[in-house]
């Protein structure tokens, strides 16, 4: 056996099918002409942990259990990080693997080939235990166990949503100095961050030379870093390695220096960050320095202002470009077995793009293209028979306005606040006087008496509620006049498998132009029912499945499928449809987190 599968993160059908027709995608509509395309039937929701994980496995949220980005504990309410979980030990808080179900790549492993699987989501932490390699992608945290915020330095009174904001003071003529906070440790007083000295010496209008802890660079403004190693003492003989990139974006007046989020440098992880350990290490030291967090297409940064829309578009081309070295030298070495990557800079160019400047997210598409041109001149030499997909996990669609499910509750009297509230979070909630509320972007949970801590829902009522719900959402209209939702999906219609019990009682597919607003994905419940959407976020993919639906291109004949599924792709790889019976999802879910936790977890993931 060998298969080759290239993921594209939301690489979107109709933008293709058009671009095609105009004669730009050469390289992958030469899959088109031998009829070895196809739209990809995506899963219930759209999200890219979910999609990812259900390819991976076959199998749809009821068989994996990832069903949202944000899940709750049903006993407390609490939401927590669903690609992110943890669990407490005797030695603190520690991460724990997403999911157990059996992926396309294990089943490649038992049937005695290799595997390999790079940037795929939600493989963090590694299971060493299996014999697959990884490189991780989304859910991947920083050196402080989030996903990811970095650091402006700056001489300027200046507030950032997310991004943590430090105050340079001068030092001297032309010396700036600061201090970057890196991972915490307990001291009597409590956690305090461990810092290392930041200096910025200007050397001229445009140019000036930074030290950060050891490391000493010289930049030109405007320019990034290359990858930057950073070491934190933790304590005697005992050191943190965290790895960033910095770029200078002001010297004309105010100085401002930009750190990425502090990454895991994989030579030195304190976790199970890639298995194995020497996999890492052999493509640092063989190919090259990369960036290790989940989300490393900074999005956060460009939204807070920190870095311009061309710095954010070339920190996405080195990335792409270090991947595809990483990509090219494995398949250079690939004999047999199953190499999978997933390159997902797409996905983050179109969230801040493909509202307002498609043309930048058209590029991106060409870029693609070429680089499957690159791949085909490889793989078309190889003699006998082998396996080539290549697919995305959903498509795209814009996003214009912001929808606080919760408030569309409270206003049809589901759910009820305590008291003196008129707007909150879950723990806000009467939940005596509550039947339904929602966590997560596309998931709406009712108060069930005997599942929830404090459930008044009966069983009789479920049934009836639901269908209740479901049919006021689908009749309710934007201030445009469209329907908000384009389906509503119960549970049962949609999940399969051991976890179905777990997840959310209805599933929201928005239609085009409308999706949940963060403060719904934290569990907040707002004063307005709805809001225009201003960020530069603008554009996403949470929305209904049919909405999205994703592509799939291959080396053999695909028209007669009569539809492909997700359902069918480790059959499309292995020559099998993978067997998850063995799984028992646990008694009770994972613990949640505290509203505080879960926001300052959650702030570099852009869609919360």
């Amino acid at each position: 056996m060998k298969t080759i599968i290239v993921g594209f993160d939301s690489f979107d059908p109709a933008v293709f099918e058009d671009m095609a027709g105009k004669n730009e995608m050469p390289n992958l509509s030469k899959f088109v002409n031998t009829k070895g395309y196809s739209r990809l039937e995506v899963c219930s929701p759209p999200q890219t942990e979910v999609s990812w994980t259900s390819i991976a496995t076959g199998a749809d949220p009821g068989g994996h259990g990832i069903f949202d980005f944000v899940h709750r504990d049903p006993s407390t309410y609490a939401p927590y990080v669903s690609i992110l979980p943890t669990k407490k030990t005797v030695a603190g808080e520690q991460f724990i693997p997403p999911y157990i179900a059996k992926t396309l790549f294990e089943e490649a492993a038992e049937m005695g080939y290799p595997a390999t699987a790079l940037w795929w989501p939600a493989m963090y932490p590694a299971r060493p235990e299996l014999p697959i390699n990884t490189l991780p992608g989304l859910g991947t945290p920083d050196i402080r166990g989030q996903l990811g915020v970095g650091t402006l330095f700056t001489t300027e009174d200046e507030k950032k949503n997310k991004t943590a904001v430090t105050r340079f003071e001068s030092a001297g003529k032309g010396r700036f100095k600061a201090v970057l906070n890196g991972p915490s440790v307990a001291t009597k007083s409590g956690p305090q961050p461990i810092t290392v000295p930041v200096i910025v010496d200007v050397i001229d209008s445009n140019t000036a030379k930074i030290t950060i802890g050891d490391a000493q660079l010289e930049l030109r403004v405007g320019q990034w870093s290359d990858i930057v190693e950073v070491k934190f003492k933790a304590g005697f003989l005992f050191n943190v390695h965290a790895i960033t990139r910095l770029i200078l974006t002001s010297l004309n007046g105010a100085v401002r220096l930009y750190s990425l989020p502090l990454q895991i440098h994989p030579l030195h992880a304190l976790s199970h960050y890639s298995s194995s350990k020497s996999f890492a290490k052999n493509l640092w030291q063989k190919v090259g320095a990369y960036l290790t967090l989940g989300w490393p297409q900074d999005t956060t940064g460009l939204e807070d202002g920190c870095i311009t829309d061309e710095q954010f578009i070339t920190l996405c081309d080195t990335i792409f470009e270090r991947r595809k070295q990483i990509f090219f030298y494995l398949l250079g070495e690939f004999k047999e077995g199953v190499l999978a990557s997933i390159f997902d800079d797409l996905d983050r160019v179109q969230h801040m793009f493909y509202h307002n400047r498609l043309d930048v997210a058209q590029a991106w598409y060409k870029k693609l293209d070429a680089f499957v041109g690159e791949v085909n001149q490889r793989v078309e030499k190889w003699g006998g028979k082998y396996n080539y997909m290549v697919m995305s996990d959903h498509g795209f669609t814009t996003y214009e306005q912001k929808i606080h499910m919760n408030r569309w509750l409270a206003q049809n009297g589901y759910l009820t606040l305590n008291d003196g509230h008129t707007e909150g979070d879950l723990s806000h909630v009467d939940w005596s006087r509550t039947k339904a509320y929602a966590v997560g972007l596309n998931s709406i949970y009712l108060n069930v008496a005997g599942r929830e801590g404090q459930g008044i829902v009966g069983a009789q009522e479920i049934e009836p509620l639901l269908t209740e719900i479901q049919q006021k959402l689908l009749d309710w209209k934007g201030a445009d006049g469209n329907s908000v939702a384009h389906r509503i999906r119960l549970k049962h219609e949609v999940y399969n498998g051991a976890y179905t019990r777990l997840g959310p009682d209805l599933v929201v597919g928005y239609a085009r132009g409308y999706r949940a607003s963060s403060e719904t994905g934290l569990g907040k419940i707002p004063q307005a029912l709805d809001e225009p959407n201003h960020d530069h976020w603008g554009a996403d993919h949470c929305v209904d499945s049919d909405v999205v639906q994703g592509v799939i291109f291959a080396n053999r004949e695909l028209q007669s499928f009569g539809g492909i599924s997700f359902r069918d792709i480790p059959f499309l790889a292995v020559g099998k449809h993978l067997d998850q019976s063995h799984i028992k999802p646990p008694s009770q879910q994972v613990g949640g987190h505290n509203q505080k936790d879960l926001e300052e977890r959650l702030k570099g993931l852009g869609y919360l």
